[in-house]
């Protein structure tokens, strides 16, 4: 039992803050930021390359543009410019990749959140068959051809026969005699064998390289952070694939890493198609390093940004009618920056709100640390009206809106609910003689008995007897079927206690006067 108090206890306090966290529908359909299908890719130089850029909305959500949309995309390259459509949420572009090498992708457009990405350009397949290692019989007879051989021979004389014997030994080997003849000449120099060559003309990778895209991170949504983290294996200022799997361990000194811990596999650039995710649900800055076997990398400062609140937004409801007649909406207030997007101040809020009608209060607070208001009630009469929000530094807004007038069809359904209930009052003489006599009365009496109990009803001024099988507090008086129903019951109830006196059925005649009529009628004979 006390462990349940306390989970209640604490959730009562925490429930107010969870509420302001909640973002107004209709501020969800606003693109505040822009997003590249591919934040990082790897590809290989010579190749066209596609993106997709798509709008979204506070909550990391695609939305449509409201008007056409001009996108401006800064390439590795060059610029170039292209169009999102009304009424669509995203566009595309190609991009040539032509020289090796990391580059950075940024789209703008106006106030919005930038996209940027991240492309690493591996070398063509023409310069690693280059560069990939002289294995092959061709690539060996090649390297053989480039080596240098020994001298040939001197050419050799004309001897006579006695030389010749004079030269031949029992085991027919040629050696020098004394009679001065020259010695043979030496056999050719053994050809060395071609030496390994390296993995690649820039040799096997040294060092690796660590990128964050982005560094400056813009919130996805109310208390949401994320960035791509990648490396790349480098010889100096050259992409080289590595050699063996070498193993890379990530750290951060905020936020979470998804996963921590990755391989790179022998003969892979980098880790730019898988990258680990770095997430954080609150801003700040942070350092971010990873450690391999070929050393250390690192630190790349991340900046999770919140931006200051510039602006201030009303979001109104739909106006409710009342069973006065008046009608009411809830009124939020919350802060947003220079985009749309919704975002929070270190500091205590206070809102000052004008507005024709009747405000619960004349000021709204928004906590720090809190994205909107608390809801409040804004009551008023049928017709137009408008409520303003100031507070100081930042842009004010205003919302018009028309509150509804009192419907008075609802007073005729009731009317008309009514007068079925007084024709259920009075069914037990039902197309009678004495009936027809009296529908008229009995059926205009009910109309009106209907209508005004719907008004008594709506305003709270009638109730049922104790014994009546229907609570009228619970019907509806502001719809259709509320109105007929509560007309039905004032015509049925109201002909039971409103009721003319030729309305009530006539007593019967009593035994004596009817036995007197049956004598008189006896002694006439």
């Amino acid at each position: 039992m006390l462990r349940l108090t306390g989970i209640l206890v604490w959730f009562l306090t925490l429930a107010p803050a969870l509420v302001s966290q909640v973002v107004p529908k209709e501020l969800l359909s606003i693109p505040t930021r822009l997003e590249l299908n591919k934040p990082t890719t790897e590809v290989k130089a010579g190749t066209t390359v596609s993106y997709t850029v798509t709008l979204k909305n506070a909550q990391d959500q695609a939305v449509a543009a409201p008007s056409n949309l001009q996108l401006e995309i800064e390439t590795p390259t060059g610029q170039k410019t292209v169009m999102v459509p009304a009424g669509q949420s995203s566009a595309n572009f190609t991009w040539q990749a032509q020289n090796s090498g990391v580059g950075r992708m940024t789209v703008r457009s106006g106030t919005l959140h930038p996209a940027s990405g991240l492309v690493l350009v591996a070398p063509s397949p023409k310069a690693e068959l280059l560069m990939a290692p002289l294995s092959h019989p061709v690539a060996a007879i090649a390297e053989m051809a480039r080596t240098p051989q020994a001298p040939p021979p001197p050419p050799q004389h004309h001897l006579g026969m006695g030389g010749a014997a004079g030269m031949r030994t029992a085991g027919g080997a040629a050696k020098a005699t004394a009679g001065g003849q020259s010695p043979p000449p030496p056999p050719p120099a053994p050809v060395a064998a071609p030496s390994p060559a390296p993995a690649t003309a820039l040799g096997q990778a040294k060092t690796i390289q660590l990128f964050v895209d982005p560094a400056s991170v813009y919130p996805k949504g109310p208390n949401q952070w994320a960035a791509k983290i990648s490396i790349a294996a480098m010889n100096q200022d050259a992409l080289v694939p590595v050699s063996t799997d070498v193993p890379i361990h990530f750290t951060t000194t905020s936020g979470q890493l998804s996963p921590s811990d990755i391989v790179l596999p022998a003969g892979q650039l980098s880790n730019f198609e898988h990258p680990v995710q770095l997430t954080s649900d609150h801003y700040g800055k942070t350092a971010v390093n990873a450690v391999s076997s070929l050393g250390m990398a690192g630190p790349a400062e991340v900046d999770y940004l919140q931006p200051l609140p510039s602006q201030l937004r009303l979001s109104v409801t739909t106006p409710v009618l009342a069973g006065t007649g008046s009608s009411t909406v809830n009124v939020e207030v919350c802060l947003l920056d220079e985009s749309g997007a919704v975002t929070s101040s270190d500091q205590d809020m206070q809102v000052t709100l004008t507005a024709s009608g009747q405000l619960a209060s004349p000021t709204l607070p928004i906590p720090h640390g809190s994205y909107c208001s608390s809801p409040m009630v804004w009551t008023s009469t049928s017709g137009p009206a408008h409520i303003r929000a100031e507070a100081v530094g930042l842009k004010a807004d205003t919302q018009n809106l028309v509150f509804p007038s009192f419907p008075w069809y609802f007073v005729w359904l009731a009317a008309g609910g009514g007068l079925l209930g007084a024709l259920v009052s009075s069914s037990g003489d039902l197309f009678s003689a004495r009936w027809w006599s009296h529908t008229w009365r009995g059926l205009v009496l009910g109309a009106i008995l209907g209508a005004l109990f719907y008004l008594f009803a709506r305003f709270g001024a009638i109730a049922l007897p104790m014994n009546s099988p229907v609570n009228i507090q619970n019907i509806p008086v502001v719809s259709g079927v509320g109105a007929l129903l509560l007309g039905f019951l004032g015509g049925l109830y109201g002909r039971k206690f409103w009721q003319k006196e030729d309305d009530k059925p006539q007593p019967p005649a009593p035994p004596i006067a009817r036995g007197a009529a049956g004598g008189a009628e006896g002694g006439g004979d």
